[in-house]
């Protein structure tokens, strides 16, 4: 499946992230709150954005970094889903009020930032309605 990249907040920076460097360097503690460990291989309908004719956008999983720790905003289910079928995964780091060792993290850590207007390549799965 093919989609644009989408981000919440204008602040935010898509960047393709080495699943290596993720279970690596990202607070996994912060990753498993949320029982991440057991999901369904499908996507959910919110995380996907209709566009102009046959445009897709999918929603990249926010995440922050504070002090060269990591805090998902959301999108803890988003990229347990992406790792389980990906060696890079698409992840937005929220750059609002972020200091520059915490910037120099993210260039250190992540493989290369995302165009907004390139095409990303997500695995074939089913989407699934949003639960309420």
């Amino acid at each position: 499946m093919r989609c644009l990249p989408y981000v919440h907040l204008p602040s935010d920076a898509p960047w393709w992230v080495a699943k290596s460097a993720f279970l690596e360097h990202f607070d996994q503690n912060d990753f498993l709150c949320r029982q991440v460990k057991d999901v369904t291989d499908a996507y959910l309908e919110d995380w996907f954005h209709d566009g102009p004719g046959q445009t897709r956008y999918f929603e990249i999983p926010p995440v922050s970094v504070i002090n060269g720790k990591t805090q998902f905003i959301s999108g803890r289910h988003r990229t347990a889903v992406l790792l389980r079928y990906l060696e890079r995964v698409p992840l937005a780091f929220a750059m609002r009020d972020i200091g520059e060792a915490d910037t120099e993290w993210i260039q250190r850590v992540a493989l290369s930032p995302i165009a907004i207007d390139t095409l990303i390549e997500l695995p074939d799965l089913p989407v699934r309605p949003s639960l309420p």
